[in-house]
C-alpha cells in the first residue's frame, strides 16, 4: 500500500495552492499595461503631428513675411518715404493672400536710412496667434544719388523679431 502525502509536500503546507486567481489578476494587470501603453503612443503620435503641422504654420507666416517685405522693397514708393520725418513710422497693411496676412511698418531713421518691418499672420483657426517678423534697415541715397529701390544696408542683414 502506497502513502499519501499531503498536497503541498511533506510538510503539510498548502503555500503553493494558497493564490486561487492569481493568473486571472496578472492578466488583469497585463492588460491594463498593455493599454496604458497603447494610449501613451496615440497620444505621443497626436502630438507629433501637432508638433509638425505648428511648425509647417510657422515656416508659411516666416515665408509670407519675407515675401511682403521683398515685395514692399520693389513697389517704394520714394515721394512718400521723403515727406516722412525723421522717427515717423507708417503703417501698411497689404491685402490677405490665402489666410495669410501682413502688415508692414516703415520708420524713417534719418534723411536716407530707413527700417523696414513686416510680420506676417497665418489667419487658421489651427494657427492662432502664428505670426513672424522679420526687419531691415534699407537706404534710398547712394553716392549722394537717389536710388528707387532702395537697398539693403550691407552691414545689417535681414533680422528676425519676436
Amino acid at each position: 500500500m502506497t502513502s499519501r502525502i499531503p498536497h503541498g509536500g511533506a510538510g503539510g503546507s498548502r503555500n503553493a495552492d494558497a493564490r486561487p486567481g492569481f493568473a486571472l489578476v496578472a492578466v488583469l494587470v497585463a492588460l491594463v499595461l498593455i493599454a496604458l501603453l497603447i494610449t501613451g503612443a496615440f497620444f505621443a503620435s497626436g502630438q507629433e503631428v501637432t508638433v509638425a503641422r505648428n511648425e509647417l504654420r510657422d515656416q508659411q507666416a516666416f515665408a509670407f513675411t519675407e515675401y511682403t517685405l521683398a515685395r514692399t522693397l520693389e513697389s517704394w514708393d520714394g515721394s512718400t518715404a521723403d515727406a516722412m520725418t525723421a522717427g515717423q513710422t507708417l503703417l501698411f497693411a497689404p491685402a490677405p493672400v490665402n489666410r495669410l496676412e501682413s502688415t508692414v511698418f516703415i520708420t524713417k531713421l534719418d534723411t536716407a536710412l530707413y527700417l523696414v518691418v513686416a510680420e506676417g499672420r497665418v489667419g487658421t483657426p489651427d494657427a492662432v496667434g502664428v505670426r513672424r517678423r522679420v526687419g531691415i534697415v534699407v537706404r534710398t541715397v547712394r553716392d549722394g544719388a537717389p536710388i528707387n529701390p532702395p537697398v539693403r544696408v550691407t552691414e545689417q542683414a535681414w533680422v528676425e523679431m519676436y
